[in-house]
């Protein structure tokens, strides 16, 4: 059993999880209720397009690193890793298709709610220019590059958690601040924020998930 076959059985579990469902059909649904209540409410100065990325990267993140961190514990109180490590499965591979097949089902949900953002703004005011679609991108770049921390974080809370109640908690109140990171640049305003912003995500995660590697290698089963 390879990395590829693991990201598969995973990311065939994870995408029949409630959760997940949730994420994908939810998050559009939000951003659709959102969009009417700003409507109706005030005018709208920022494009929903925007919004919508936003609205997604809270969300989103925050669902899917407690769902990895839940799906985790879950599998260390039923002993399912011993079952995984008598075969010749590599632990890393295991980190990793988690951390992918979340992802993966996530990014799927935030296209989804970002293009309906979009066909929102398009429907209100009957053209999208390449500006507002170019921030989209961005804000849309942006806010995967920080679910990518939360799922990574996510998955260093849920080896090192002992409970579910304990893991959600470091979760929310933990694992989320450290998407406060990546965001430094733009709270700075420096030049080239959302590239500062994006690297410094790719940077967080790796190292998380290296030392997530390292726990999980240091377990006994």
């Amino acid at each position: 059993m390879n990395l590829f076959s693991l990201y598969k059985d995973e990311l065939r579990g994870f995408s029949k999880s409630k959760i997940m469902a949730f994420l994908w059909i939810g998050l559009p649904v939000l951003v659709l209720v959102f969009h009417f209540m700003e409507n109706v409410s005030t005018d709208q100065s920022v494009p929903f397009t925007l919004l919508s990325a936003i609205l997604v990267s809270s969300i989103g993140g925050t669902l899917s690193a407690v769902m990895l961190s839940v799906s985790i514990i879950n599998e260390k109180s039923r002993h399912v890793y011993e079952l995984f490590l008598i075969r010749p499965v590599k632990r890393y591979e295991i980190i990793l298709a988690k951390f992918l097949a979340v992802y993966s089902c996530v990014t799927v949900a935030s296209l989804i709610a970002v293009s309906f953002g979009i066909v929102s703004d398009w429907v209100t005011t009957g053209a999208i220019s390449h500006a507002v679609l170019s921030n989209a991108g961005e804000s849309l770049a942006i806010s995967l590059s920080l679910i990518a921390v939360s799922c990574s974080a996510g998955v260093l809370i849920g080896l090192v958690a002992p409970s579910i109640l304990v893991g959600a908690i470091l979760v929310i109140y933990g694992g989320n601040n450290l998407t406060v990171i990546p965001l430094i640049p733009n709270i700075l305003e420096v030049t080239n924020a959302a590239a500062f912003t994006i690297g410094i995500s790719c940077i967080v995660t790796i190292m998380m998930l290296i030392v997530a590697v390292m726990t999980f290698n240091r377990k006994q089963f």
